[in-house]
């Protein structure tokens, strides 16, 4: 738990820090963060072999919304690394 509390802190900041006006998250306290950003980035991320969860078939959701899980400090590294990449930070 500890871990995953850790972790999550990080990519939510990260993300902001990232993101800024380009992605909007919503709180979590599960293993996984919930954002949305009008970005296309399933298809920027997956070109770099990362794969995101899109929502846009959930109940409520739309285009634009996705979830990442929190995983270990590496895991979490590579994807903001990648994001940073494709978002031009």
């Amino acid at each position: 738990r500890k871990l995953i509390c850790r972790e999550r802190e990080y990519l939510i900041n990260a993300l902001k820090e990232t993101g800024k006006d380009n992605i909007r998250i919503y709180d979590s306290v599960a293993n996984y963060i919930l954002f949305y950003t009008e970005l296309p980035l399933y298809e920027l991320l997956l070109k770099k072999q990362i794969l995101i969860r899109n929502c846009e078939n959930y109940r409520g959701l739309s285009k634009g919304y996705y979830r990442i899980a929190v995983r270990g400090q590496a895991e979490n590294e590579r994807l903001i690394s990648a994001l940073r990449e494709v978002m031009g930070k």
